[in-house]
């Protein structure tokens, strides 16, 4: 039988470990505070996608595989087939050639005038489409299916869309203006943004709409799985001959920023913010580049750089290797003005994916606060950058991994207003979002969100890419 002092020690020593238990439990970590960040700042932009959003961002990221050039991928492509793997060139075509048809036939109606918009909507609506369930993941056709006649659908599918609550999101600007309670830490994250209602006459922006669908350049070979589909790609195998991996596996996400870039062959082509490396990989794959620049602030980060690249292309692949040129510089402040055809600044963000995933190094780390706080500015710094360095007739491809309205749209807006105040130059800022159409079948796009300047890819469980969002601006002089 224990002593009196015995049973005190034992139930003393069991208190304190409750208590260390209950404080480790207590303990909040990097993600816990990015969560709780973004369940206050993104519902309001995103309304009912936000929960839908949030799982996909928790659950597990779909990647695309790129095949190597430089690699005999025969061997990978015929596995690929037998996985179930799709050639995204071959399905994208058949998508934007169905799309020229569809917009040939409105424009001849249009023409003629045989019919007016509102006749032309009762004939779609007519058409007996059955969209699958994978298809009613897309939010216009789930809102098209819950406007529909009852019979219209399978009542399975009319459920799903009737299970959906549509609301109209909030203009940017009451989102940018808007007070984030309960996290006061994080408002003056909108300080830097004084500007960012401006009108378009403000700050002398143009625009134009990109009808015509993004180019694959042939020389691309990408695989992906259907939406739905979650088979995981082989790992990469080393070719014996060449000493290089067979393919590259990335955020399928990531194919839109250098895809908007619309390279040429010969181009000079700056990546701003190139590590780890994957878009100046992709970049490199279409074999189009004359002069691929690949700069980055810090040598870590080029370190990166170099391991991709060198187990990607051959070292003895003499044309390739002179055609890429690394710099360790501060991109913020343009070194070239006027140098390059093709300019992408893939910036530094809240990396929302990451944060929900990883707690070591996050920008949510409390003692970088003032770094996370800075990232508009830089953001906006390294696109006004880009902007010099960019020649007239030249286009800038302005992209993120984040949701955040403030990094997106509104570091845009902050660029151009800067640019328009401070500079001589000239700007047009392009829509792609009729471009990016044909790449329904791949990913869940964004719509009716606000955007002024961009357009952005959302997470899905379905299509489990990004997010990204994309802006491409054109100096016209």
């Amino acid at each position: 039988m224990l002593s009196f002092s015995a049973t005190l020690r034992r139930d003393t020593s069991m208190l304190w470990y409750c208590q260390r238990r209950f404080r480790r439990a207590a303990k909040v970590t990097n993600v816990d505070r990015a969560l709780e960040y973004f369940d206050t700042a993104l519902p309001p932009v995103y309304g009912s996608r936000w929960p839908s959003i949030r799982l996909a961002l928790l659950s597990k990221q779909k990647y695309v595989a790129v095949l190597n050039n430089f690699a005999d991928h025969e061997p990978i492509i015929e596995e690929l087939h037998d996985l179930g793997a799709m050639d995204i060139k071959h399905k994208y075509t058949s998508m934007a050639e169905s799309m020229k048809t569809v917009e040939a036939t409105k424009m001849k109606l249009s023409e003629t005038k045989e019919c007016v918009s509102q006749d032309q909507d009762d004939q779609e609506d007519a058409k007996p489409v059955r969209p699958s369930l994978i298809k009613l993941d897309d939010d216009e056709l789930a809102a098209r299916a819950n406007r529909a006649p009852l019979d219209r659908y399978p009542e399975e599918y009319r459920h799903r869309a009737l299970a959906q609550e549509w609301c109209c999101p909030p203009r940017l600007e009451d989102v940018l203006n808007r007070d984030f309670q309960g996290l006061e830490h994080w408002i003056e994250e909108t300080d830097v943004f004084v500007d960012t209602v401006q009108g378009d006459e403000e700050i002398g922006l143009k625009r134009e709409v990109q009808k015509v669908p993004f180019s694959l350049p042939s020389m691309l070979k990408i695989f992906s799985f259907g939406k739905g589909d979650i088979t995981t790609f082989p790992k990469p195998k080393l070719d014996p001959h060449m000493k290089v991996l067979t393919h590259y596996m990335m955020d399928g996400a990531s194919l839109l920023p250098v895809l908007a870039l619309d390279l040429q062959p010969g181009e000079r082509v700056l990546d701003l913010c190139a590590a780890p490396g994957g878009k100046t990989l992709l970049a490199l794959q279409t074999m189009l580049p004359g002069l691929m620049v690949c700069n980055d602030l810090t040598d870590g980060r080029l370190r990166r750089l170099k391991s991709v690249l060198k187990q990607y292309i051959p070292s003895n692949c003499s044309q390739i290797q002179d055609s890429i040129v690394l710099t360790e510089r501060n991109g913020c402040i343009p070194w070239e003005r006027e140098a390059f055809d093709k300019v992408l600044v893939d910036a530094p963000c809240l990396t929302d994916r990451h944060v929900l995933k990883e707690s070591d190094n996050s920008i949510f780390y409390p003692k970088r606060a003032k770094e996370r706080l800075k990232l508009p500015e830089l953001q906006s710094e390294l696109l006004v950058s880009a902007l010099h360095m960019v020649r007239p007739g030249g286009s800038v491809v302005y992209s993120t991994c984040t949701l955040s309205p403030l990094q997106n749209d509104g570091v845009v807006q902050m660029a151009l207003s800067r640019i328009w105040q401070e500079t001589t130059i000239d700007c047009c800022v392009v829509d792609l979002t009729p471009a990016m159409r044909p790449l329904s079948f791949l990913y869940r796009l964004g719509s009716n969100l606000g955007l002024r300047y961009g357009q952005i890819l959302l997470p899905s469980l379905l299509a489990n890419f990004g997010p990204m969002y994309v802006a491409k601006i054109k100096r016209l002089k």
